[in-house]
Parts: C-alpha cells; sequence; structure tokens
C-alpha cells in the first residue's frame, strides 16, 4: 500500500447475520489512477461499494480519502469530503431538462449561499458549471431535451455529469456500461478515460474488454474477499481468476 495512496480502504467487514459479505477487503486508489474491481456475481461487489459511499456502516475497518477518515461520515458529508458516486440505476431527474438538471446539481454542490454576489451573477456561475459539464460528457447540443426522453447512454452520461457536480476527488463508478450498446459502450469508455485528468476513479464493471483498455490495476473480489491485484495481463494470466471469472462466467 502506497503511503501516497488517494483513497484507502482497510479491513472492510460487513456481515449480514451469519453471512461474511466483505471479508477484512483492502483497496487502495492511486491519484489518477482508474482502479477496476471486477468479481462473479454475488462476489460482494455491491455491499463493497455500498460500505465505501456509506450506504452501509462498516462493522469493522477504516476509510479514508485524502487523510480525511469517512467512515463516521454520512454520504452527504464523504460526497463533501470528495467521493462522488453513479449508481448501477440510473438517478437523473426525467421529467426536467438536460440543463435542469445540470443547474440543480451545480447549485447543490456550489459550495457559496452566494450572499454576496448579485442574483444575475450567481446565475451566472451556475450556468457556467452546467455547460461545462455538458461539455465534458458530449451533451451540449441535447441541453433542452427532457432528460427521461434521452437514450439510455445519454441518460448514464448525464449521470456522470451529476456526479462530477460535486468536483470529486475519487468517483464511483458502479456499472456504467450496463445496458449500453456497443457504440455507446465505446462513449462511455472515451469519457472515463477523459475523466482520469480530473478525478480518481473506482469503477466496477463487468464488461471486460472495458476494463482491460481502462484500468490501470484490477482487483478481483470472491467470496467476499481480494483474490488478487494486478494490471491487465496479470489479471489475464491468473489461474484462479480464470477458473471463476474471466471463463464462460464472465459473460453470463
Amino acid at each position: 500500500m502506497s503511503a501516497t495512496s488517494l483513497f484507502e480502504a482497510k479491513g472492510l467487514v460487513k456481515r449480514f447475520g451469519g453471512l461474511l459479505a466483505t471479508d477484512h477487503v483492502d483497496i487502495t486508489v492511486e491519484p489518477g489512477e482508474i482502479h477496476a474491481l471486477i468479481g462473479p456475481n454475488g462476489a460482494g461487489k455491491s455491499t463493497l461499494v455500498n460500505l465505501i459511499s456509506g450506504l452501509l456502516p462498516l462493522d469493522e475497518g477504516s476509510l479514508s480519502l485524502d487523510g480525511v477518515e469517512l467512515a463516521a461520515l454520512a454520504p452527504h458529508q464523504r460526497v463533501r469530503a470528495g467521493l462522488s458516486r453513479c449508481f448501477q440505476v440510473t438517478s437523473v431527474f426525467k421529467s426536467d431538462t438536460v440543463l435542469d438538471n445540470l443547474l440543480l446539481a451545480a447549485q447543490a454542490h456550489a459550495g457559496s449561499s452566494f450572499r454576496f454576489l448579485s442574483r444575475r451573477a450567481a446565475e451566472d456561475v451556475l450556468m457556467e458549471t452546467a455547460l461545462r459539464l455538458a461539455e465534458t460528457v458530449g451533451l451540449a447540443d441535447v441541453l433542452g431535451r427532457i432528460a427521461g426522453t434521452l437514450p439510455h447512454g445519454a441518460q448514464r452520461k448525464l449521470d456522470v455529469a451529476l456526479a462530477l457536480a460535486a468536483r470529486p476527488r475519487l468517483l464511483l463508478l458502479d456499472e456504467p456500461m450496463a445496458g449500453m450498446g456497443p457504440e455507446d459502450s465505446l462513449q462511455m469508455v472515451a469519457l472515463i478515460e477523459q475523466l482520469r485528468a480530473q478525478t480518481a476513479i473506482l469503477l466496477i464493471e463487468h464488461d471486460m474488454d472495458a476494463v482491460f483498455q481502462l484500468a490501470d490495476r484490477i482487483s478481483v473480489l470472491v467470496y467476499g474477499r481480494v483474490l488478487t491485484s494486478g494490471d491487465a495481463s496479470h489479471i489475464k494470466g491468473h489461474p484462479e481468476v480464470q477458473a471463476v471469472y474471466l471463463g464462460t462466467e464472465a459473460h453470463a
């Protein structure tokens, strides 16, 4: 574990009755890194991400982001500390326009009451932020569209933009390619690659082509434990990973 790790999860444990869902998991993410978390269904990936984001309390272990201990913080406090998340199910305001979604997100994370700015100046700041987010994710040409009418891939991009409004140090991407066709998946891969310049990323994903293309490091979770971690060549050549995940199970 690097002394300069941006994010550190140490000894994470979560029990549900007699089931040990997360079994003393250690995960680190370095500045500028894309660290992918893979594993078969039921491996504990969702539980682990919920522990990190604060939706589930830890039974044991510690979490820190840029030196700030997260375990005692509520989910919204973790966002303020620099942790943002996109869920498996897209969570945009479907009855509002793309622009209104972005403006609401920009306002929520503005970090200012704007008491010392005129209303117009405050609105200009929010609009600039919203337009920048739209440009980042490739939605600048659909700002007036109702979010719920967008194709699935575009809604996923909007979801990413809403998470980016928090200006995260670490972005949790939970299966961003889920339900996408080949073209949308390629666009999402390009977007994630672009985002590494802004934030470190913990990527949970079943699309192994995308994982191997994007990830600097990959950790394999099996039965709530990290089986192994390494680069793509290490993971591809690991016999136990081949047995439990990279065979037919990976594409089931």
